[in-house]
């Protein structure tokens, strides 16, 4: 983890990869230790992991004796038809056979963090199943998954035409997020609703037989040094899985493509002489109010207030006036492909 100066306001930056599976779920029997080992690889504060309707993990002796990350438990939960995905924390309730307008509202009540999971999928092959979050009247969550890299990956998959190709070099599949689930998230967020966007791995490990060998690929390993979300906690408040929950849910933090670079020295934020806010926060709208950022390296850094795209800049630190109030938030491109997806900070009349 990092220590972080924003505007004199000093944060931890804890990065981390959200949605694992281990082998307490039914499609995937992969040991604890063996995510722990890969997690220490790729550097993580904190991992997630959530086993489809299991919350077994959290007895899981190698996840309990870890000292030095954050293994987060929670679970996944699905409608009788297996659609409406949503990511559980902060719940021990496993909620089964029940649609999502139900369990979104029972997990809510009980105060539980909640995230729609892979809410657009695509496939160019019927057969891989999609599992999109169709209950579109449905916002009973804290936030959603704008980029899901399994997800998008196998979107991709011609497993005739393309299968081998795809698995030998699977980066090309995950450019960006999907324009679609931005939208998505953008037109929750200007009614008002406030909606935090994660980035996540869905790690399974897959298998794949071609020419009559098994192939094991997607690893944990290989997927934690994808697709992370990046969470900003104020140097005071403890370090807790508590915590980094809380802060995905409130918007806290931003999403990074590590397999572009990794942003070591980025920072971003709205400011002026008397008031300061980070993604997630909200903030007084005044004359002299900037969103200002610092990379490092020079990318195209393009902002965008209530998903509409209103200024771009190419450089490595600047900023952008903000003059009306809105829901603003950046979007940074490296090498042509997508890298950096903040949250959003609110700024108000």
């Amino acid at each position: 983890m990092k220590q972080k100066n924003i505007f004199k306001r000093s944060f931890m930056e804890l990065s981390g990869c959200v949605h694992s599976h281990s082998n307490y779920s039914y499609d995937s029997q992969v040991p604890m230790a063996k995510i722990i080992k890969a997690a220490r690889l790729a550097h993580l504060d904190y991992f997630t992991i959530n086993d489809h309707r299991s919350r077994g993990a959290a007895e899981d002796s190698e996840l309990l004796a870890e000292q030095d990350i954050f293994g987060i438990v929670g679970c996944e939960i699905n409608d009788p038809s297996n659609k409406n995905h949503l990511l559980v924390f902060e719940s021990e309730r496993i909620i089964t056979e029940a649609d999502a307008a139900y369990y979104t509202k029972e997990y809510q009540r009980e105060g539980a963090v909640t995230f729609a999971a892979h809410p657009i999928e695509k496939r160019q092959s019927n057969e891989f199943k999609s599992y999109e979050w169709t209950d579109r009247s449905n916002s009973n969550f804290d936030g959603l998954e704008v980029c899901n890299y399994m997800s998008q990956w196998i979107g991709t998959v011609k497993r005739k035409t393309n299968g081998l190709l795809r698995i030998m070099f699977p980066n090309f599949s995950v450019r960006r997020p999907y324009q679609e689930s931005l939208d998505y998230w953008d037109e929750l967020n200007k009614k008002g609703l406030r909606k935090s966007a994660i980035g996540s791995v869905d790690a399974h490990e897959q298998h794949y037989r071609f020419w009559g060998i098994n192939l094991k690929f997607l690893s944990h390993k290989y997927l934690f040094k994808t697709i992370r979300t990046n969470v900003l906690i104020e140097k005071e408040q403890e370090l807790s899985p508590q915590n980094i929950v809380a802060a995905l849910g409130r918007g806290n933090s931003y999403i990074v493509n590590y397999t572009v670079a990794n942003p070591y020295n980025f920072y971003a934020g709205i400011s002026d002489k008397q008031q300061q806010a980070i993604f997630g926060e909200e903030i007084k709208l005044s004359e002299s109010l900037k969103f200002y950022y610092q990379l490092p390296a020079i990318c195209r850094v393009k902002l965008y207030c209530d998903g509409k795209f209103l200024a771009q800049q190419t450089d490595e630190r600047g900023h952008f006036p903000i003059s009306k109030a809105g829901n603003y938030r950046l979007e940074i491109y490296r090498y042509l492909r997508g890298w950096i997806f903040t949250n959003n900070i609110y700024v108000t009349n």
